[in-house]
């Protein structure tokens, strides 16, 4: 593996990070002045980048300096022969999480939430298919009570509109 590769990522997500804080000073206050604002979040995040690559970048040079040349032996693990780790697969996951953001609005949390976790335990080689729909409905409609109905979180849910304003479940 080359250090360099490592600092020059790491001078990335620094960049990314002082972008991100850029960004952030150019959101206006509300109305109603609170202690954090809205701008707190993104101040944090930028500097989480930041820090993170600075680390990073320090821990490299530290190692450079200890061994001769910008090589280093690879870090981590190899794979289980019955889990092997393949790019394929996290392409496929992350092919599956633009999909799920582009169809959350249309079809709703309740339609699109538990057909993205069945899939993606499904690609994850969880071969058990009671078991994933098991899952992957739980977790949704556990989730849906908790942040839609207990929290108050806007959650869209798609044809079933007509049906929960009916029911006096959400206010559209």
């Amino acid at each position: 593996m080359d250090r360099r590769i490592d600092i020059a990522i790491s001078v990335v997500f620094i960049a990314f990070g002082i972008f991100v804080i850029l960004q952030a000073t150019t959101i206006k206050a509300g109305l109603f002045l609170d202690p954090i604002g809205p701008r707190a979040f993104f101040y944090g995040c930028g500097t989480i980048f930041i820090l993170g690559g600075l680390i990073n970048i320090t821990h490299r040079l530290l190692a450079w300096r200890a061994t001769a040349g910008h090589l280093v032996p690879a870090e981590g693990v190899e794979d289980e022969p019955e889990h092997p780790s393949s790019f394929g697969r996290a392409a496929l996951i992350a092919a599956l999480g633009i999909a799920y953001a582009l169809l959350f609005q249309p079809l709703g949390y309740l339609i699109a939430t538990p057909v993205y976790i069945f899939a993606s335990l499904w690609v994850l080689h969880q071969r058990n298919w009671r078991f994933n729909a098991v899952v992957a409905v739980a977790f949704t409609v556990i989730f849906y009570i908790i942040f839609a109905q207990g929290l108050g979180v806007w959650l869209p849910v798609g044809p079933f509109t007509d049906l929960f304003r009916d029911l006096g479940w959400i206010i559209l």
